[in-house]
């Protein structure tokens, strides 16, 4: 007398699925229709797990790119040279948001080409457009960036030189 195990699929949410009626149907790539299932809800993450997916984005990012230390050091040499100029308290905010939105562009553009290189070929055009866009991001916030920090310097400049 032979067993079998009976396997059974228990999802992780115990709500019952929508009838396949109630799906909404899209169109594929050939014209074909393809269910769309309801959105989920990814799960409740607390602070700490916030802040270690984070931090783990952080190392992700430094890791796959050489932009990060370009853009490091540059931040690191604004800093020196706001700190030898005496830059105030308004200025030291502004320069701060200015890297931060360098930062937060190559964090953009980093996880665009992360994503472009996980589906596949990122030299297919339509990834190839999209990595594009997000290297764009990255060229307006450092231009940005330094048209800010040029402005600062040469306001302290001139204040310095005035006396």
């Amino acid at each position: 007398m032979a067993q079998t195990a009976q396997l059974t699929d228990t999802p992780a949410d115990p709500s019952p699925a929508p009838p396949t009626s109630a799906l909404l149907l899209d169109e594929g790539p050939s014209g074909e229709q393809w269910p769309v299932a309801p959105r989920a809800r990814a799960g409740r993450r607390n602070l700490r797990e916030k802040l270690w997916a984070g931090l783990n984005g952080w190392k992700h990012a430094i890791r796959g790119d050489s932009s990060f230390f370009a853009h490091g050091y540059r931040v690191v040499l604004v800093a020196l040279t706001a700190a030898m100029l005496g830059i105030d308290a308004t200025g030291w905010i502004i320069l701060v948001m200015a890297g931060c939105s360098i930062f937060i562009a190559e964090l953009n553009h980093s996880a665009v080409d992360t994503l472009a290189r996980a589906i596949g070929d990122p030299e297919e055009p339509r990834l190839k457009v999209a990595r594009e866009i997000a290297a764009g991001g990255v060229l307006v916030a450092v231009v940005g960036s330094a048209i800010v920090v040029g402005v600062i310097f040469t306001l302290k400049f001139g204040e310095l030189l005035r006396g």
